[in-house]
């Protein structure tokens, strides 16, 4: 299994890391496969600071990435959210009970391209797991989906696992909606789109365009000269669900070559600093 290298980009996040948990924030989750610098602004907290891989995360910090940054978030039911370059993210409730593996995810994403792979919460409960798009809310049915945010238009793309997988895996499936309407989305590599305040289009493939700036941001790398978490070794070997540096795109993440969407979750979790930081998370998390 690739694991996903570490290393310290800024000291002074170090030292910050202790302090938040003295304010009584709530871990939910480690940050993985980190590239570039990305921020988060915890709650209550007066300025940001810098996440580095293996770091914790917590319940309602404010992710964003600039234009040389992605990183993932790995939650502790094993969700895994990737952000590309640009983007912004709230994590703005998670509650999980590991004895039965109910809970609740709800996250919102305000710009910029990103990727989720559904955990256990979804897998048990998938009603209990929402994604907040400006002007829409993607409700999971358990799956892999892939999505882009600009303005006042957004766009989420089924990415796997497809029907017929060769992993024995749940078909995946999503619903798009909003006040105007709602496109429920269950053949992988078909998608829909709002913008503005209309309703959501019909099932059906996404435009070129659109499908090539998400593949184009989940694939991104950080700009010559910026950090990454591979000390410029060649960074992490993200999994196979288009988070390798260009070794696969979104669009190819459907049916058989992404099974059950778990190499991401699975390959974030092998990092002894992640799995720590999740083992450091356990015991809070019917607390919520």
């Amino acid at each position: 299994m690739n694991r996903i290298l570490l290393s310290s980009l800024v000291s002074a996040a170090v030292v910050l890391q202790p302090a938040l948990a003295a304010a009584g924030l709530v871990q939910i989750g480690a940050a993985a496969g980190v590239k570039g610098r990305p921020m988060a602004v915890s709650e209550g907290q007066p300025a940001g600071h810098v996440i580095e891989s293996g770091k914790p995360v917590y319940m309602n910090d404010h992710v964003t990435t600039d234009a040389n940054s992605r990183m993932q978030v790995m939650l502790k039911d094993e969700t895994v959210f990737t952000l590309g370059p640009s983007s912004d993210m709230i994590l703005d409730e998670f509650v999980y009970d590991p004895a039965t593996q109910n809970g609740k995810v709800t996250a919102t994403v305000t710009k910029g391209v990103f990727r989720f792979v559904t955990g256990k919460i979804a897998g048990n409960q998938p009603s209990n797991m929402k994604v907040k798009l400006p002007v829409g809310t993607i409700g999971i049915r358990g799956t892999i989906v892939a999505g882009l945010v600009s303005g006042n238009m957004c766009a989420a793309m089924l990415a796997g696992p497809g029907a017929g997988n060769n992993a024995n895996a749940k078909a995946g499936a999503f619903n798009l909606s909003n006040g105007a309407g709602s496109t429920e989305v269950k053949v992988s590599g078909e998608g829909s789109m709002i913008t503005g305040g209309g309703a959501p289009t019909p099932a059906g493939p996404l435009p070129a365009t659109v499908v090539g700036e998400i593949n184009a941001g989940l694939a991104a790398k950080p700009a010559s000269g910026s950090s990454d978490d591979g000390g410029g070794t060649g960074g992490s070997s993200e999994a196979k669900s288009g988070d390798g540096d260009g070794d696969s795109s979104a669009s190819e993440q459907s049916g058989n070559s992404t099974a059950a969407g778990q190499e991401s979750a699975g390959e974030s979790a092998g990092t002894t600093e992640v799995a720590q930081a999740l083992n450091d998370t356990a015991t809070q998390g019917s607390q919520d």
